[in-house]
């Protein structure tokens, strides 16, 4: 599956009661079903969050659950993301289309 070729900035919310300020990060990877995130925010396994990112024009607003979060060496945090609304994985799914037929 193809993935998109570049880092997208991307906005992290915490829905529910979990009183988390919002916080940043980039988009390692972007597939139709998930992607990899960069992030200094403390994700874990089984979390559910938003990202808010833009592709090709259009701005996305994703539901995600993290599967896998692991530490890196500068003090950050990767997480594997899977997203879990299917109506934005549609609208994410024509968005990478249209950027990766542009490649």
């Amino acid at each position: 599956m193809k993935q998109a070729p570049f880092l997208v900035p991307a906005l992290l919310r915490f829905p529910g009661s979990s009183a988390r300020q919002d916080s940043w990060g980039r988009l390692l990877k972007i597939t139709v079903g998930g992607g990899e995130l960069s992030t200094a925010a403390r994700l874990t396994k089984g979390e559910t969050i938003l990202v808010q990112f833009e592709l090709g024009g259009e701005r996305l607003l994703v539901r995600a659950r993290v599967h896998h979060a692991y530490d890196v060496d500068d003090g950050g945090r990767v997480a594997e993301l899977r997203w879990t609304d299917m109506v934005e994985r549609r609208r994410l799914a024509r968005a990478l289309l249209d950027v990766l037929s542009k490649c």
